[in-house]
Order: C-alpha cells, then sequence, then structure tokens
C-alpha cells in the first residue's frame, strides 16, 4: 500500500472519528428534553389528563340541567274484552256501549323545563367548575413532581459520572504513586512497608472505583425508568448550570401561597364540597317545573285521538326524617376538613421554600470555599511527591496529600451539584417548575 493510500485512508479514519465525535455531541441530552421524554408517556399524568376529562364532561352535564328535556314513548295496548260503559236510562233493555277498543297504541312527546330547583343547579354547576379547577391543578402538580423528579435523576448522573472520573484520577495517581516506591525500593532508598501501603491503598481505590462505577449505573438506569424507555438504553447528558443568585425567600413565599398547585387543588376540593353541601340542601326546598306534553292514541272509538297539554308543576318534599340536612352537613365538615389540611399545607410551604432556599445560599458559598481548595490540595500533592522522593517525607504523607486532593476535589463537585439542584427544588417548592 502507497504512503498517499495510507495517508487517505488515516485522513477518512480521523474524518469519521470526528463525526461521530460531534454527533455524539450534538444527540446530548438536556434537562429540557428529559422532560419533554418523561412527560410524554408518564401514566401519572395521563391518569390526571383524564380527570380531567371526566371533569370537562361533569361540566357539560351540570349545564345541561338547564335546558329542557324531551322524551318520546310509544306502547301498545292489549285487552282481553272492550271495556263497556252500562246504563239504565228508563228503557227494558239497559244502554252498553264500549268506550275503548280492544287494542290500541298511543304516541307520545313530552318535554319539561326547570324552572326553580332551589338553587340545586347552580350549586352544581358551581361545583362541577370548582371540580375541573381541581382536575387542571392536578395535572399541574403532576407534571412538576416528575419534573422535580427527572431533575434529580438527571443530576445523580452528572454528580456519579464526576465521581467515577475522580476515582479513575485517583487510581491513576497512586498506580505512579506505587511506581515511584518500586523504583525507590530497587535502589534501596524505602523499606519494603512502603510498598505495600501503596499497594494497599491502590487496591482500596480500584475498589472505590468499581463502587461508584456501579452506582453510575444505576442512576443511568433510573433515569430511563423515568423517561419510560429500556433500563439499558445509552445516552449523553449536557452539562447542567446552576443560577448564580436567586429572588428573597419572602418574594417565593409569597409566591409559593399564590401558585402552588397542590395548595390549589385542595382549595378546589373544599370549594367542591362546599357546593355539593348546597346540592343536597336544594332537596328539601320546592321544585318548579314547566312541562308541555302531545299524546296520540290511536283507538277508533275516540273522536279525537290528539291531545295537547301543558302544565306547571311544584314538588316540595316537606319532611324526609332530615337525610338531605344530614347529608349537607357531612359535606360541610368534609369541605371544613380539606380547608384545614389547606391551611396547613400553606403554612408548611414557608418552611419548604425556606430550606431550599438557605440549602442554595449554602451550596453556592460551597462552591467559592472548595475552589480554592483544590489548586492548594493538587499543589501540597505535588510538593509531597517532591519531597517524597528525596527522601524528606514518609510515604504515608504522599497518602495523605492525594487523600485530600480526592477530598478537594469530591466536595467541589458535590457543591456544585448541589447547588443545581437547591436551585430546581427552590423552583419546585414555589410553585414554578
Amino acid at each position: 500500500m502507497s504512503s498517499v493510500t495510507r495517508l487517505t485512508l488515516i485522513s477518512l479514519v480521523g474524518i469519521c472519528d470526528l463525526c461521530a465525535t460531534i454527533g455524539s455531541l450534538s444527540y446530548a441530552e438536556s434537562l429540557e428534553d428529559a422532560w419533554q421524554l418523561a412527560l410524554s408517556g408518564n401514566f401519572k399524568i395521563k391518569a390526571a389528563e383524564q380527570q380531567e376529562f371526566a371533569a370537562d364532561s361533569q361540566l357539560a352535564s351540570a349545564n345541561a340541567e338547564r335546558l329542557p328535556s324531551l322524551v318520546l314513548a310509544a306502547d301498545y295496548l292489549k285487552l282481553d274484552d272492550k271495556p263497556t260503559f252500562e246504563a239504565d236510562i228508563g228503557n227494558p233493555t239497559p244502554f252498553i256501549v264500549s268506550y275503548f277498543d280492544e287494542e290500541s297504541a298511543y304516541y307520545s312527546a313530552s318535554t319539561t323545563l326547570p324552572l326553580y330547583t332551589g338553587g340545586r343547579i347552580t350549586a352544581d354547576i358551581n361545583a362541577a367548575k370548582a371540580q375541573r379547577s381541581a382536575a387542571i391543578a392536578n395535572t399541574s402538580h403532576s407534571i412538576s413532581s416528575v419534573k422535580i423528579a427527572v431533575a434529580r435523576a438527571y443530576i445523580d448522573i452528572l454528580r456519579t459520572q464526576s465521581a467515577v472520573e475522580l476515582a479513575g484520577s485517583h487510581v491513576e495517581s497512586l498506580a505512579s504513586h506505587q511506581s515511584d516506591v518500586e523504583n525507590l525500593l530497587g535502589q534501596g532508598l524505602v523499606a519494603r512497608n512502603n510498598l505495600l501501603t501503596a499497594n494497599v491503598a491502590l487496591a482500596d481505590a480500584r475498589q472505590q472505583l468499581l463502587q461508584t462505577n456501579h452506582q453510575s449505573e444505576l442512576a443511568k438506569a433510573n433515569y430511563n425508568r423515568l423517561l419510560n424507555r429500556a433500563l439499558d438504553t445509552e445516552f449523553a447528558l449536557e452539562p447542567l448550570n446552576s443560577p448564580k443568585s436567586v429572588l428573597p425567600v419572602t418574594e417565593l413565599s409569597a409566591q409559593a401561597l399564590s401558585r402552588r398547585a397542590d395548595i390549589q387543588t385542595l382549595k378546589h376540593r373544599s370549594e367542591v364540597l362546599d357546593e355539593t353541601a348546597k346540592v343536597a340542601k336544594a332537596a328539601s326546598k320546592p321544585q318548579f317545573g314547566l312541562s308541555s306534553t302531545y299524546l296520540h292514541h290511536n283507538n277508533r272509538i275516540n273522536t279525537d285521538q290528539d291531545v295537547l297539554a301543558a302544565n306547571v308543576s311544584m314538588v316540595w318534599n316537606v319532611f324526609d326524617g332530615g337525610v338531605s340536612r344530614h347529608r349537607s352537613m357531612q359535606l360541610q365538615r368534609q369541605a371544613a376538613a380539606v380547608k384545614a389540611q389547606e391551611d396547613e399545607l400553606s403554612g408548611l410551604v414557608a418552611l419548604q421554600v425556606r430550606q431550599a432556599w438557605l440549602a442554595f445560599q449554602a451550596a453556592q458559598q460551597g462552591i467559592e470555599i472548595t475552589r480554592d481548595s483544590i489548586e492548594q490540595a493538587e499543589e501540597n500533592l505535588s510538593s509531597s511527591e517532591n519531597r517524597f522522593q528525596a527522601g524528606l517525607i514518609t510515604n504515608s504523607e504522599v497518602l495523605d496529600a492525594e487523600n485530600l486532593r480526592v477530598q478537594a476535589h469530591s466536595n467541589h463537585s458535590n457543591a456544585t451539584y448541589d447547588a443545581a439542584l437547591a436551585a430546581l427544588q427552590l423552583k419546585y417548592v414555589a410553585g414554578l417548575l
């Protein structure tokens, strides 16, 4: 093979590798992508959406109660003999006449319009509206719950991947130190127990790398589960940056009280029970209605087979043993119980917001503190390795310096991801996610 051909093949391979790298980067999932995938197939959200559709139908049904109803009916009557009317009008023979056929058919159309129901229809409509609002709020709460769960899983993967990289660098550093100890031992400059100590430290680091890899795989599986796909699906994630600052805690607390979907859900459920109590109470009030009927009686004896009638009706259940009153009281008590739950949650919201806000502030301060410690830990390790090779310090001091380096990097990584998670958690508890 000529040198030109080899150069061409090498160039093509390099271009393919570059394209593959660019392709893998272009397909890295962002947190927004993860949210869309999770929300599109989440069964909890699908169930909440079906509850919304059910509430829409309930509201349409309640509104339809104000409209007139139309009923069509048909009956066929068969008798064993013709009904007759007998009268004695002074003749020796009684006067007998049939007033009904042995068989006949009825056709009727009737319509009814409610005029006054004691507030039952209005309360029923209001209850349906509140139920629909509760269903919408519940869907919003389900979406926020899914998003924060996905965000935690997303950050957990970034955290474990960073831990895997750090554990790998720890193994490399200890392997390099082990090699230095072997060289010094071969020159007779250190005791053999230094090599044994280095070997034990390296084995422990490799064990930690295995455990970190295991945790990373579990985090990926959990993330794939939340996104409704195969647990072993391969993917890449975009880095996640946390904001440098957030709104004041008092402003966030005020927003939470007005925007939290779970608070709104309880509020609307209390309204549903209050309005349903009015529906139950209306059963003890007079009910007025307007009705009209058209009847066609297919009977040859009757001269007028078509009848048209209209009437205004009033029904008043004056005494029902207290059923409607007790039913209304039961629903009012249930509404009061839900309202108490709403008040308790509202009081808890301020604490949740403050906890998340303080966690974010602590993480931001931790980032600044640990950023400086990383540089110092790296310098300390480099100095310790040089002094060890010069025979000025012991082997254990180098290992301590390496552990301090790993700890500094780990602290900075955890502070960074804690800040990102705290910022998202703060949005969640404030009703902004």
